[in-house]
């Protein structure tokens, strides 16, 4: 049976298929610099996170306080996806489980079907600002409500029915929340979070890890069990690397606070963060030389190994009018 997936892009193969701009083969050129792909303005927000199958088809999602959207790229440009409701902000997306998963302010979770985005009750009321699965039927969201009074973090599991939340093991400090969680296999999943918590699920238990940091981290990402790349900071970047025995960080000086980190398959970590900084971690390296290329926050990356590469942000840190951006380049030597 095809998963929904499948279906889906079935469906979309029917359509016409557009070629990159400046193409006019089957290979799209992209550029060699970042370049903005789009921007958009106060009444669609910002974009917090991006990802996709396939270079003709990613997905970015974001939105303002009132509202979230999630937009399409087709490989040559960029179109809203019609919601049968409206959602709140939406913060990530995921589909590595095989189902593509976007998670929310107010506790959100919608999956992709053949027939568009449903809605799944998660039982939770907080922001969920991770998702990832490595089946459909094994799918796990990190959250948390950030501020004062707050409580513990969130974590919560999807059976392939229905998702349950699963308790916070002892910390050995206060979090408020987790921002993201990514994985390898189904026994072997980390989760990163506020005040450096860094939390492993070994297919049975959950249990924190030393990172040797007390900074946020914010996002992570690798190549396999052992080569994890983990990005945080407010000040200054962060940036912590897992060997398989032991978290490794790396204060950043000349960068601000990082938040998203994307690695390709040649062990490079693409990162980006606050004040429009990007960055490429050399494989096995954790400093890079910052690259400014937006006046805007940027949040989460993603890319593939022949191209294209994204960063995408906004200006959700700022009094509205809000701002959006999608940043695109292709591969560096």
């Amino acid at each position: 049976m095809l998963s929904r997936r499948a279906i889906h892009r079935s469906l979309l193969a029917l359509s016409v298929v557009l070629v990159a701009p400046g193409c006019t083969g089957d290979e799209p050129q992209w550029p060699e610099s970042w370049e903005r792909s789009l921007e958009v303005g106060a009444e669609v927000g910002a974009f917090l996170s991006v990802w996709g199958p396939s270079p003709d088809e990613v997905y970015a999602v974001g939105g303002n306080p009132e509202a979230g959207v999630i937009y399409r790229f087709d490989g040559a440009s960029w179109t809203p996806e019609a919601l049968a409701e409206t959602p709140p902000l939406l913060n990530w997306i995921d589909g590595q489980s095989g189902d593509v998963w976007v998670v929310g302010n107010g506790g959100v979770a919608l999956r992709q079907t053949a027939s568009g985005w449903e809605r799944l009750d998660t039982g939770i009321d907080t922001p969920l600002w991770g998702v990832w699965g490595a089946a459909p039927d094994d799918v796990w969201a990190v959250g948390g409500q950030v501020g004062a009074g707050a409580d513990a973090p969130v974590l919560a599991h999807f059976d392939g029915a229905a998702w349950t939340e699963v308790a916070i093991p002892t910390l050995d400090r206060p979090s408020e929340a987790l921002f993201k969680v990514w994985g390898t296999s189904r026994d072997h999943v980390f989760a990163v979070g506020r005040a450096g918590v860094i939390l492993h699920y070994d297919g049975d238990t959950w249990a924190q890890q030393p990172s040797g940091v007390t900074k946020d981290l914010i996002s992570l990402w690798g190549t396999g069990p052992d080569e994890i790349v983990a990005v945080g900071g407010r000040s200054n970047g962060v940036v912590a690397r897992w060997d398989g025995a032991a978290w490794t960080p790396e204060v950043i000086g000349e960068s601000a606070g990082l938040n998203g980190v994307w690695v390709d398959g040649r062990g490079r970590a693409w990162v980006c963060g606050v004040n429009g900084v990007t960055g490429l971690v050399a494989a096995g390296a954790s400093t890079f030389t910052p690259k400014i290329v937006t006046n805007l926050v940027l949040h989460g990356a993603y890319g593939f190994d022949q191209g294209p590469h994204f960063a995408v942000g906004g200006s959700l840190d700022r009094n509205p009018p809000y701002q959006g951006v999608i940043m695109l380049r292709g591969d560096t030597p």
